[in-house]
């Protein structure tokens, strides 16, 4: 380039910007108009655009308990500690929580437009639910709570809710409960299902805060002294702490899981003693006397541990219910019919696997599958009109069927129903012959429905009606003995496993019991 071309500092400051008239307007009168439209404009946006395309204001509560669910003109808009936005005009509100009574409030929302923005509308409300009862806030939330527990350990992306503790602030408006009670009964129920911290915590908060509601170091000395007490009277707490939080395991804790190890792999059951037969419709039971009785459970990880339970006088179905005899069941229960299925599915008492592919016209002696836990409580209420005076007709609990399975426990493979006999099903009961009691197949051919919650450290027991409560309120149920689908070296008399009470399966079954009351 040229010097002479060159654009010099003095031409660049003297340099202007000339604009030209726009239809005869100068520019010393548009752009003040049009800078004037461009603030208005903003202003608009900012002021008075959010009020017209989001009218309404933003409904904020107060009151007890938390996080209680806000239905607005029957909708569900919420929960009362995120709030809710509702639209102008009037409103009914109705505050609900389970376990408590709910409440409908009646509010206004104005239709302020203005600033909306920078100075968001907003309407208060408060509010108080009555609580129904101890039972009603809490049963639910256990269930919830072993739902969680039972669905595996969390991680950074996958965290359990504090549904315990939830359930524990809720009960603090409750007067006239046994809180002591109810603390010891749930931090025993919760430990004995927490398989990681996360569930213990939450267990341990729940207990504390039921507790002593306030917030008064006795409610923490109370669950602490709790705690100490039941982990001291068993060895199994080494096997629990080993599972649970291993990294706070001690070298006495890790030395204690293994010689608990040690004297599991040695312990044989002693079998309770036989007394005699009892007939109850088509049903044999095998009777014994009760007593006290040695124990073996597995925890989820494979560790044995050494519980004792009483028993009262029991009888046990010496064969596994049958085809035939659940289809005399259905004849009077036509409620329990494959057709009512979707009915049935609707209560919660089972899911799309209830009876399936059972033909009620071809059942014969073969055991009952695809029945949810429900189904077969249902079969036991139905036999229990013909139990005779003082006995009840019920699913055994877990302590019953190891108890009267110790005898056929020492012969497995001989007396089971297992994969190397069966391939593609369940045979008739009694197949693979009997035991010394004159039991058949409980182990083998299908797995057996208990009436116990299951919980992965079931040897945590606690003689209390509140601990039964809250053990009762588990949805997910512990089954016993194996299947054909099983191999014989896979199972044993400790083998158990968690199933949904209302699940079916073509693997599981069911044999009632008959208890003394």
């Amino acid at each position: 380039m040229k010097d002479a071309d060159k654009i010099t500092e003095q031409e660049i400051a003297q340099a202007k910007v000339t604009l030209k008239p726009v239809l005869g307007v100068r520019p010393r009168v548009y752009v003040p108009v049009l800078y004037s439209i461009a603030i208005l404009v903003v202003l608009f946006f900012l002021l008075v655009n959010p009020g017209l395309s989001h009218p309404g204001a933003r409904l904020q509560f107060s009151g007890h308990p938390d996080a209680a669910a806000v239905y607005i003109d029957g909708a569900y808009a919420g929960n009362t500690q995120d709030g809710a936005h509702a639209k102008p005009g009037p409103h009914q509100i109705e505050i609900r929580k389970q376990g408590f009574s709910s409440k409908v409030l009646q509010t206004t929302v104005p239709n302020r437009i203005f600033a909306t923005l920078i100075f968001p509308p907003a309407v208060h409300l408060g509010y108080a639910l009555e609580p129904q009862s101890q039972e009603a806030i809490m049963l639910p939330a256990f269930k919830d709570f072993a739902s969680w527990a039972l669905s595996g350990k969390p991680s950074a992306i996958y965290q359990l809710p504090m549904t315990l503790s939830e359930a524990s602030r809720d009960l603090a408006s409750i007067q006239n409960i046994d809180r002591a009670a109810l603390s010891d009964a749930l931090l025993a129920a919760g430990i004995s299902l927490s398989m990681n911290a996360a569930s213990l915590r939450d267990t341990v908060y729940a207990s504390t805060a039921i507790a002593a509601p306030a917030g008064s170091p006795l409610g923490v000395l109370c669950t602490a002294r709790n705690l100490a007490g039941m982990l001291a009277s068993s060895k199994n707490s080494a096997a629990m702490v080993m599972e649970t939080i291993p990294d706070k395991a001690s070298d006495a804790i890790r030395n204690a899981a293994a010689a608990l190890k040690q004297e599991t792999a040695a312990l044989r059951i002693n079998p309770l003693q036989a007394n005699g037969l009892r007939s109850v419709g088509p049903h044999s039971f095998i009777m014994f006397k009760g007593g006290l009785l040695d124990l073996v459970s597995s925890t989820p990880e494979g560790s044995k541990t050494l519980f004792q339970s009483t028993l009262p006088e029991f009888g046990l179905a010496s064969t596994e219910v049958t085809q035939r005899e659940f289809a005399r069941f259905l004849a009077e229960n036509p409620d329990w019919k494959p057709e009512n299925k979707a009915v049935l599915i609707e209560k919660g008492l089972a899911d799309s696997s209830y009876l399936k592919d059972f033909d009620l016209a071809a059942a014969d002696n073969r055991p009952i599958t695809g029945v949810s836990w429900y189904a077969a409580n249902a079969y036991c209420q139905w036999l229990n009109r013909q139990a005779p005076a003082g006995y009840e007709v019920v699913l055994p609990t877990e302590a019953m069927w190891e108890a009267a399975a110790a005898v056929s426990s020492r012969s497995i493979s001989s007396l089971g129903i297992f994969k190397n006999h069966a391939s593609t099903g369940p045979l008739p009961v009694g197949s693979a012959g009997t035991d010394s009691l004159s039991f058949s197949d409980l182990f083998g051919n299908v797995w057996e429905w208990t009436s116990d919650g299951f919980r992965p450290y079931a040897w945590i027991q606690k003689d209390s009606s509140a601990f039964d409560e809250l053990i009762g309120a588990i949805s997910q149920k512990t089954v016993k003995g194996g299947s054909w689908a099983n191999s014989p070296d896979q199972i044993s008399i400790d083998s158990r496993g968690p199933v949904p009470a209302a699940h079916g399966s073509e693997f599981l079954g069911f044999r009632p019991a008959l208890r003394k009351k």
